[in-house]
């Protein structure tokens, strides 16, 4: 029976090593986008040539929305990455939970092997016994 569950500890440990996977892929996305929307406003900054006061206004308001939208961003990633960091402990925590009924498993079955063994050695010498009197008794 802790056969059974140390197997389910192990299964639900895959299922949260898959799913520390599929965070980490997300939380690389979003620092991908982070850095395009970077580079996208650092291209924008470079490029104000524009010689009209209207063009000049839109810039700037075109800059506070990407600004705005570059904060976003970093909040998502900082939430991706802390996601992916609780994802990892409670991998940590599962591995070194099922690492112990792992042991315990071993030990039983271990104890269970020595405890057979050492009913074997007393049948042996039990038989030895006999087979001794016996021996005496037709000598």
């Amino acid at each position: 029976m802790l056969k059974q569950y140390l197997e389910l500890q192990q299964q639900n440990l895959l299922q949260m090593a898959e799913r520390q996977n599929q965070l980490a892929q997300h939380s690389q996305q979003e620092e991908r986008r982070l850095q395009l929307l970077t580079g996208h406003i650092q291209q924008l900054e470079r490029s104000y040539q524009m010689k009209s006061a209207l063009g000049l206004q839109n810039l700037a308001s075109m800059q506070n929305v990407l600004w705005d939208m570059q904060q976003q961003q970093q909040d998502k990633v900082q939430q991706s990455q802390q996601e992916l960091q609780q994802q990892q402990q409670v991998c940590r925590k599962q591995a070194a939970f099922s690492k112990g009924i792992e042991c315990l498993v071993e030990r039983r079955e271990l104890a269970q092997q020595e405890k057979q063994q050492r009913q074997e050695q007393l049948q042996a010498d039990e038989l030895a016994m006999q087979l001794h009197q016996r021996g005496r008794q037709l000598a």
